[in-house]
């Protein structure tokens, strides 16, 4: 006796089309995006990208980047693509004048382009006061401040 399942693998296979298809091998790609707020000498690197924080964690950012003194100048938020950390400090360096880099929850490890501060994530630091006091004394060491 024939089951529902196989009848119709039968039937569709009589009119060609098939069923299941094998899943072609692609080619695992290495690169890997990267999302950064900058504004003035102070770069933020960032788990998502910037728009997609909500307002409460915009202004956390800017709070953050503004307590330096280092924040004028312009806004930039966006994403790019790496393949490896020389790709990542190239496209970095070249492109951006960097007095400190503070890296917010990212597993990315220090990349050499200027001082670095590794931070919690946003959401860590919105909900936790002595995360952003330790953040805060970490900022006033690296710029003598």
């Amino acid at each position: 006796m024939l089951t529902p399942e196989i009848k119709t693998n039968l039937i569709l296979k009589e009119i060609g089309i098939k069923r299941y298809s094998y899943r072609t091998n692609q080619p695992k790609s290495e690169e890997k995006n990267l999302n950064y707020f900058q504004k003035g000498l102070i770069l933020t690197l960032l788990d998502k990208p910037f728009e997609n924080f909500v307002d409460e964690q915009q202004n956390l950012i800017r709070a953050i980047v503004g307590s330096t003194k280092l924040d004028n100048g312009n806004e930039y938020f966006t994403s790019f693509c790496f393949q490896s950390k020389k790709d990542l400090k190239d496209k970095i360096s070249n492109s951006l004048n960097i007095e400190l880099t503070i890296i917010f929850g990212s597993e990315l490890e220090g990349i050499g382009i200027s001082k670095e501060i590794k931070a919690p994530s946003i959401n860590q630091l919105v909900n936790s006061n002595d995360l952003k006091k330790n953040l805060w004394k970490e900022i006033k060491e690296n710029l003598n401040i």
